[in-house]
């Protein structure tokens, strides 16, 4: 009796075993302003459904991902904005039906860790903190850098282009312009602002919703994933009740609702 319970439990284990080891794990990629919460998202979901995933962060935007593609970079899903999924979806590489657009991510600013905060709660605040800055840190508005856009539109509803303008400092990250001195504060991606608080810098706050500009954020299952069940099960997470707990942690916003 007992040698068959015994040969019981090791034919079990084996099987547990080799369960395991042939588990799918989700492969989730994302660039932009989701690389400040692709990494808290996927093991919010590794946690929720008991399925491996992976986060690789990495660019997105024109042909980057096409290119990552053919270089043999595998992937299952994907979040990239809006604009850019529905390119991707006309060019083959995204499953149109497994598209949804899941959440929004605005602009805040940050400051060097231990600094004194301005107070930007307000537009007409943030106008003031912004007039009274020595010098201020933001992306080039070049078309090609999408936030450095965004940031010139807020500056444009506050009416403080020009006399920002005198006092800008180009920067490529969010850190080391303030590390360096060169700047009082710098305005980038929320998100990614809250990823780096605890090493380099403090978050003064989110840029006011009345001017902040906001970038609608996707996630799509790629026509190539190998592993396209879980693939499907993390798009339902992501835009679940539990995956939006886990992404408002890191700067994400809920998509308005219409007529909002």
């Amino acid at each position: 009796m007992r040698k068959h319970l015994a040969a019981g439990f090791v034919a079990l284990a084996a099987a547990s075993f080799t369960h395991s080891a042939g588990a799918a794990e989700l492969r989730l990629y994302g660039g932009g302003h989701f690389q400040g919460s692709g990494k808290a998202v996927a093991e919010a979901f590794a946690k929720k459904t008991g399925t491996a995933a992976s986060y690789t962060p990495g660019n997105t935007g024109g042909g980057a991902f096409a290119r990552k593609l053919k270089a043999g970079e595998q992937m299952d899903v994907i979040v990239m904005t809006s604009d850019d999924m529905a390119n991707q979806v006309k060019a083959g590489l995204i499953r149109g039906d497994s598209v949804a657009n899941f959440a929004r991510d605005g602009m805040g600013i940050a400051v060097l860790k231990g600094a004194p905060k301005p107070d930007v709660s307000t537009p007409e605040k943030l106008r003031a903190a912004l007039l009274a800055a020595r010098a201020v840190g933001m992306q080039d508005p070049d078309p090609a850098h999408h936030s450095g856009v965004i940031v010139h539109q807020i500056l444009e509803k506050l009416g403080v282009v020009d006399a920002v303008a005198k006092k800008t400092v180009i920067i490529t990250d969010a850190s080391s312009a303030l590390e360096a001195g060169k700047v009082d504060f710098s305005i980038w991606s929320l998100p990614e602002l809250m990823a780096q608080a605890r090493a380099k810098v403090d978050v003064a706050g989110p840029v006011p919703s009345a001017v902040n500009g906001y970038t609608d954020e996707s996630v799509g299952i790629l026509t190539s994933a190998q592993n396209p069940k879980e693939a499907e099960e993390f798009v339902r997470f992501i835009t679940s009740a539990d995956g939006r707990a886990a992404w408002t942690k890191t700067g994400l916003e809920p998509m308005p609702k219409s007529g909002d």
